[in-house]
Order: structure tokens, then C-alpha cells, then sequence
């Protein structure tokens, strides 16, 4: 288990915890329910980072307003 792994499911099982009212003789459910969350977000794959996908110049300035310019009358 990787140090940062190990420390996310900690924080995590101690925040569970807090959330419960600080029970006791509960802490290996909250590793375990923690340690799940951890590997369900690994798993996820909005943790992957999204690809952005180019658009063409022409999609991008038909999606733009046309704005007309008034002349004052003299």
C-alpha cells in the first residue's frame, strides 16, 4: 500500500468516524468503508483526466452572437 494511499484511507476513516459521533470498537469498519471509497475513486473514471476534443474554427464562430453595429443619425 503506497504511503499516500494508506494516509487518504486514514483521513478518511477518521472523518467517518467524527461522523458517527466517535464511536468506539468501530474502527475496522470504518477502514474497510474507506478503504472501498478508495478503491471505487480509483476506479472511477472521472479521476482520469478528460480529454478536450479541438474544434474547428468554423463550429466556434457559428456558436458566437452576431452583433450588429448602429450608426447615430446626424
Amino acid at each position: 500500500m503506497q504511503s499516500s494511499e494508506h494516509e487518504w484511507i486514514s483521513k478518511r476513516a477518521y472523518t467517518l468516524w467524527e461522523a458517527e459521533g466517535h464511536p468506539s470498537g468501530r474502527d475496522a469498519e470504518h477502514w474497510g468503508q474507506a478503504s472501498r471509497e478508495f478503491q471505487l475513486l480509483n476506479q472511477s473514471a472521472a479521476t482520469h483526466p478528460a480529454v478536450k476534443k479541438k474544434t474547428t474554427s468554423k463550429a466556434t464562430t457559428a456558436a458566437k452572437p452576431k452583433t450588429k453595429v448602429k450608426v447615430a443619425a446626424e
